[in-house]
């Protein structure tokens, strides 16, 4: 990753704008980090632009520099896949203006509307900050909307967005081959054994029973939503993930995710957060919400750490390759306890 200059890409941004409104006039603010903690997923930039005389705020998403998390980043694929879903009732940023040419700020580019509201943290969410302290009333709103909209995306006809097919097709196994070549690259071709172990495990137990396929988010987690005050959705974030696969994989992964950061924040609680469902309560809901059972969770719920932990052993690759082999990132355990304990039976 390596470090933009911030007011040479406002001066070649204002430019963009100015062409994108033609005729009207164009003042644009500094830029800043929407997030100083990303950058390597996609690099984020939020921008004040006064067109015409009327003000608004919009968030620049670039490809990150230097090396990212993902091999590839296509945002003309992101953008569409956000104005489908939009259309469908899924609250994602719109409208956006993609620019595929790169001369411009040196690298193809997404403008979206700023959206203002409260994101939970994925780490720190059960013990403070906003959502902890807003009372069980709004948190139970987070969570209904957060479950509301998972059901929204997942009665959507997976047949109409067929550019989310993997390179091997649809569903699991097609799935489960997209992380373990993710994983080669993302490590140099070095996996750690307990990764090979885990590739293993998915592919000895891998679900039987083949459920319709979904347009999932894949990385459905409160840490990617935006909330309005009194507790609604009203931004869902980064799509470049999302794929063709039963709905359990984004149902799974929520529940992972929360799992997780209980044990990272050494809590034995359910709920997490007096406003929340019960892991039983969520799961039979869901179901209702869906229509259908929800089978083989465990399995998806390994399949979903297993994910993760690609993606934090390339975290871990970028860090050593910029000298911060001594960062926290670098010590952390790349599967959690109970993930380890599945795989290794």
């Amino acid at each position: 990753m390596t470090q933009r200059d911030l007011a040479a890409t406002r001066t070649q941004l204002l430019v963009w704008f100015e062409h994108r409104f033609a005729g009207q006039a164009v003042v644009l603010s500094d830029l800043r980090p929407a997030n100083k903690a990303a950058g390597w997923s996609s690099e984020s930039l939020i921008v004040t632009a006064d067109v015409g005389g009327t003000a608004d705020d919009y968030v620049i998403r670039i490809p990150p520099a230097g090396g990212g998390i993902y091999p590839h980043y296509d945002l003309g694929m992101q953008t569409r896949t956000q104005e489908f879903l939009r259309e469908h009732g899924v609250p994602t940023p719109a409208p956006i203006w993609y620019e595929p040419d790169s001369a411009w700020i040196g690298s193809q580019f997404l403008v979206m509307p700023r959206i203002v509201g409260h994101t939970p943290s994925d780490t720190s969410y059960v013990t403070r900050g906003w959502l902890h302290d807003a009372g069980p009333g709004v948190q139970r709103r987070v969570h209904d909307s957060f479950l509301e909209t998972l059901a929204t995306l997942h009665r959507i006809p997976a047949g109409e967005a067929s550019w989310l097919q993997r390179p091997a097709g649809s569903g699991v196994v097609a799935e489960i081959s997209w992380w373990h070549e993710y994983a080669g690259w993302g490590t140099d071709n070095q996996i750690p054994d307990v990764m090979s172990l885990a590739f293993d495990w998915l592919t000895c137990h891998i679900p039987t029973q083949t459920n319709e396929l979904s347009i999932c988010w894949n990385d459905a987690r409160l840490s990617n939503a935006i909330f309005d005050d009194a507790g609604q959705i009203v931004g869902a974030l980064d799509w470049e993930q999302a794929c063709l696969c039963p709905a359990e994989t984004d149902f799974a992964w929520w529940l992972a995710t929360r799992r997780q950061t209980l044990e990272v924040n050494g809590i034995d609680l359910d709920p997490e957060l007096p406003g929340f469902d019960s892991r039983e309560q969520v799961i039979r809901r869901y179901e209702e919400m869906i229509g259908r059972p929800l089978v083989d969770l465990h399995w998806y719920e390994v399949f979903a750490m297993v994910r993760m932990a690609c993606c934090i052993l390339r975290t871990q690759e970028l860090l050593r390759s910029i000298g911060q082999g001594d960062h926290f990132l670098t010590r952390a355990p790349i599967l959690p306890t109970w993930t380890l304990d599945a795989i290794r039976g």
